[in-house]
Protein backbone atom coordinates (compact mmCIF):
# COMPACT_ATOMS: atom_id res chain seq x y z
CA UNK A 1 0.00 0.00 0.00
CA UNK A 2 2.75 2.43 0.97
CA UNK A 3 4.57 1.99 -2.30
CA UNK A 4 1.75 2.73 -4.16
CA UNK A 5 1.10 5.63 -2.47
CA UNK A 6 5.02 6.66 -3.32
CA UNK A 7 3.80 5.72 -7.01
CA UNK A 8 1.09 8.08 -7.07
CA UNK A 9 2.72 11.12 -6.12
CA UNK A 10 5.48 10.68 -8.30
CA UNK A 11 3.25 9.93 -10.96
CA UNK A 12 1.31 13.90 -9.62
CA UNK A 13 4.76 15.50 -9.42
CA UNK A 14 6.54 14.01 -13.01
CA UNK A 15 2.93 15.37 -14.81
CA UNK A 16 3.43 19.06 -12.57
CA UNK A 17 6.93 19.40 -13.54
CA UNK A 18 6.03 18.19 -17.32
CA UNK A 19 2.93 20.80 -17.43
CA UNK A 20 5.54 23.52 -16.24
CA UNK A 21 7.53 24.71 -19.34
CA UNK A 22 3.82 24.63 -21.37
CA UNK A 23 2.56 26.77 -18.41
CA UNK A 24 5.55 28.63 -18.91
CA UNK A 25 5.32 29.08 -22.59
CA UNK A 26 1.52 30.19 -22.35
CA UNK A 27 2.27 33.25 -19.95
CA UNK A 28 5.47 33.86 -21.70
CA UNK A 29 3.96 37.28 -22.19
CA UNK A 30 3.16 38.58 -18.94
CA UNK A 31 6.57 37.11 -17.10
CA UNK A 32 8.34 39.21 -19.82
CA UNK A 33 5.72 42.40 -18.51
CA UNK A 34 6.51 42.04 -15.44
CA UNK A 35 10.58 41.40 -16.24
CA UNK A 36 10.82 44.18 -18.91
CA UNK A 37 7.66 46.05 -19.40
CA UNK A 38 6.66 46.79 -16.01
CA UNK A 39 5.00 50.55 -16.58
CA UNK A 40 3.06 51.14 -13.06
CA UNK A 41 -0.33 51.52 -14.31
CA UNK A 42 -1.54 49.57 -11.66
CA UNK A 43 -0.36 52.51 -9.20
CA UNK A 44 -0.12 55.43 -10.72
CA UNK A 45 -2.13 58.53 -9.62
CA UNK A 46 -3.29 59.14 -13.35
CA UNK A 47 -5.07 55.71 -12.90
CA UNK A 48 -7.50 58.06 -10.19
CA UNK A 49 -7.50 61.04 -12.27
CA UNK A 50 -7.04 63.72 -9.82
CA UNK A 51 -7.01 66.61 -11.30
CA UNK A 52 -5.47 69.15 -9.09
CA UNK A 53 -7.88 72.20 -7.83
CA UNK A 54 -8.14 75.62 -9.58
CA UNK A 55 -6.61 77.66 -6.37
CA UNK A 56 -7.09 81.81 -7.66
CA UNK A 57 -4.45 83.25 -5.95
CA UNK A 58 -6.27 86.26 -4.70
CA UNK A 59 -8.85 84.41 -1.69
CA UNK A 60 -12.60 85.56 -2.76
CA UNK A 61 -14.85 85.33 -0.20
CA UNK A 62 -17.56 83.57 -2.63
CA UNK A 63 -15.10 81.65 -3.88
CA UNK A 64 -13.89 80.17 -1.01
CA UNK A 65 -16.11 77.48 -0.01
CA UNK A 66 -15.92 76.04 -3.78
CA UNK A 67 -12.23 76.35 -3.39
CA UNK A 68 -12.35 74.12 -0.10
CA UNK A 69 -14.53 71.71 -1.48
CA UNK A 70 -11.83 71.23 -4.38
CA UNK A 71 -9.47 70.50 -1.99
CA UNK A 72 -10.83 68.13 -0.15
CA UNK A 73 -11.84 66.23 -3.66
CA UNK A 74 -8.46 66.41 -4.62
CA UNK A 75 -7.50 64.86 -1.27
CA UNK A 76 -9.96 62.37 -1.09
CA UNK A 77 -8.54 61.39 -4.47
CA UNK A 78 -4.92 61.30 -3.45
CA UNK A 79 -5.72 59.59 -0.43
CA UNK A 80 -7.45 56.46 -3.01
CA UNK A 81 -3.82 56.74 -4.82
CA UNK A 82 -1.97 56.36 -1.72
CA UNK A 83 -4.06 53.46 -0.04
CA UNK A 84 -3.70 51.80 -3.42
CA UNK A 85 -0.13 52.44 -3.62
CA UNK A 86 0.51 51.19 -0.46
CA UNK A 87 -1.12 48.32 -0.84
CA UNK A 88 1.27 47.23 -3.57
CA UNK A 89 3.70 47.17 -1.34
CA UNK A 90 6.24 45.43 -1.02
CA UNK A 91 7.28 45.60 -4.64
CA UNK A 92 6.45 42.48 -6.53
CA UNK A 93 3.25 41.52 -4.24
CA UNK A 94 1.30 42.84 -7.29
CA UNK A 95 2.84 39.97 -9.26
CA UNK A 96 0.03 36.90 -9.67
CA UNK A 97 1.21 34.33 -6.89
CA UNK A 98 0.82 31.32 -9.74
CA UNK A 99 2.72 33.66 -12.49
CA UNK A 100 5.55 34.16 -9.46
CA UNK A 101 5.77 30.55 -9.22
CA UNK A 102 6.42 29.95 -12.59
CA UNK A 103 9.00 32.41 -12.90
CA UNK A 104 12.57 32.27 -12.31
CA UNK A 105 14.97 33.40 -9.67
CA UNK A 106 16.79 35.50 -12.16
CA UNK A 107 13.18 36.94 -13.66
CA UNK A 108 11.82 37.43 -10.25
CA UNK A 109 14.74 39.49 -9.65
CA UNK A 110 14.60 41.57 -12.53
CA UNK A 111 10.71 42.30 -11.87
CA UNK A 112 11.58 43.45 -8.86
CA UNK A 113 14.02 45.91 -9.61
CA UNK A 114 12.24 47.29 -12.57
CA UNK A 115 9.18 47.27 -10.43
CA UNK A 116 11.50 49.63 -7.69
CA UNK A 117 12.66 51.87 -9.91
CA UNK A 118 8.86 52.60 -11.55
CA UNK A 119 7.60 52.28 -7.83
CA UNK A 120 9.77 55.37 -7.36
CA UNK A 121 9.24 57.41 -10.17
CA UNK A 122 5.24 57.26 -9.77
CA UNK A 123 5.62 58.17 -5.78
CA UNK A 124 7.98 61.35 -6.89
CA UNK A 125 5.53 62.38 -9.72
CA UNK A 126 3.00 61.74 -7.13
CA UNK A 127 4.42 63.87 -4.69
CA UNK A 128 5.23 66.70 -6.97
CA UNK A 129 1.60 67.16 -7.77
CA UNK A 130 0.77 67.09 -3.70
CA UNK A 131 3.80 69.62 -3.37
CA UNK A 132 2.00 71.69 -5.98
CA UNK A 133 -1.21 71.72 -4.72
CA UNK A 134 0.33 72.42 -1.16
CA UNK A 135 2.28 75.28 -2.46
CA UNK A 136 -1.59 76.68 -4.64
CA UNK A 137 -3.06 76.26 -1.46
CA UNK A 138 -0.66 77.99 0.81
CA UNK A 139 -0.57 81.07 -1.68
CA UNK A 140 -4.55 81.25 -2.10
CA UNK A 141 -4.49 81.68 1.72
CA UNK A 142 -1.55 83.96 2.51
CA UNK A 143 -0.98 86.06 -0.79
CA UNK A 144 -3.08 89.37 -2.21
CA UNK A 145 -2.95 90.37 -5.57
CA UNK A 146 -4.64 89.88 -8.72
CA UNK A 147 -2.57 86.91 -10.03
CA UNK A 148 -4.16 83.86 -10.57
CA UNK A 149 -2.20 80.29 -9.43
CA UNK A 150 -2.97 77.11 -10.46
CA UNK A 151 -1.86 73.45 -8.74
CA UNK A 152 -2.01 72.50 -12.71
CA UNK A 153 0.44 75.51 -13.84
CA UNK A 154 2.63 75.02 -11.08
CA UNK A 155 3.40 71.11 -11.34
CA UNK A 156 5.25 71.61 -15.14
CA UNK A 157 7.48 74.07 -13.08
CA UNK A 158 11.17 72.33 -13.31
CA UNK A 159 11.49 70.56 -9.63
CA UNK A 160 14.47 73.23 -8.78
CA UNK A 161 11.73 76.23 -9.15
CA UNK A 162 12.01 78.33 -5.90
CA UNK A 163 14.62 75.93 -4.55
CA UNK A 164 17.16 78.20 -3.09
Amino acid sequence: MRAAWVLALTVLSSNAFAEEPSRRLARQAEIEYYTSHYDGADISLARFDCQPPYIPMRPATAGRAAVAQALAAWRACYDRFLANYNAALPVGKSIPADLADLMTDDEMSAAQTLMSQVFVQVADDAKRQADAVTVAEAAWEGRRGDIELSARELSHQPTTAGKR
